[in-house]
C-alpha cells in the first residue's frame, strides 16, 4: 500500500514537472493558518473492532474525538492544476503508541508535526471551488518520539476573493515508523497571496 502511494505521489511529480500552463493561471505564493483536528480513537476503533462496528457506534463523527490545533501552511502553484504545500502544526494530543504502549501514561503532550504535500486540484484556481486530491510525507514528534507518515486525502478549495481561499481538508495519516500512529485529520483554513 505504501509503494502504491509513493508510486502515485511520484507520478504526479514528473507530471507536474513536465506540464505546461498558462504562468497567470499558476497560484502565486500563500500564506495560511489553518484550525486542524486528529482523531487517533477512530482509527484504533477501524484496527481492533472493524469499520462495520464503527459505522453502527457512530461516535467517529462526534466532536470529542478529535484533538484541536493549529497550523500555519504555505502553499506555491506548481502548474494551474498542481500546488506544493507544506504545513507546520501542533496540538495537545494523547494516544498509545503500538511499540511503546505505556507511552501515554503522563497525559496529553504537544504533538507537533511538519509536512510537505502535492494538491491536485481537478479544476483551476479561477474556479469558484475546485475539489482537489492530497499526497504527501510528513514527520512529528510527540514527547520525545520521531515518526512519519504518508498524509493522504480530499480537500474542497473555495476562492473567496482574487487569490484568497477556504481550504477544507481531510486526510488519513499512515504510519511509516513505529512511532507513528494511524489518525485521521481534519482541517480548515484561509490563505493569502504574498506577493502578485
Amino acid at each position: 500500500m505504501k509503494r502504491i502511494l509513493l508510486f502515485v505521489f511520484a507520478m504526479a511529480l514528473f507530471q507536474a514537472g513536465f506540464s505546461q500552463s498558462k504562468p497567470s493561471n499558476k497560484k502565486s505564493r500563500q500564506l495560511g493558518i489553518q484550525f486542524t483536528g486528529h482523531d487517533f480513537e477512530t482509527t484504533a476503533d477501524l484496527t481492533s473492532k472493524g469499520m462495520s462496528f464503527v459505522l453502527a457506534d457512530n461516535k467517529w463523527s462526534s466532536f470529542d474525538r478529535k484533538r484541536v490545533g493549529m497550523a500555519i501552511t504555505y502553499t506555491d502553484g506548481l502548474t494551474e492544476k498542481f500546488d506544493f504545500n507544506a504545513r507546520f502544526g501542533m496540538s495537545d494530543v494523547d494516544y498509545t503508541l503500538s511499540n511503546k504502549p505505556y507511552a501515554s501514561s503522563t497525559g496529553a503532550r504537544t504533538y507537533f508535526e511538519l509536512d510537505a504535500n502535492l494538491f491536485m486540484k481537478l479544476l483551476t484556481d479561477d474556479h469558484l471551488v475546485s475539489p482537489f486530491l492530497s499526497l504527501g510525507v510528513g514527520a512529528s514528534v510527540w514527547k520525545g518520539y520521531h515518526a512519519a507518515y504518508i498524509p493522504a486525502g480530499v480537500g474542497l478549495q473555495f476562492n473567496v476573493f482574487d487569490e484568497t481561499f477556504l481550504v477544507v481538508q481531510s486526510q488519513y495519516r499512515i504510519p511509516v515508523t513505529a512511532n507513528a500512529a494511524n489518525n485521521l485529520f481534519f482541517s480548515i483554513g484561509v490563505s493569502a497571496v504574498l506577493d502578485k
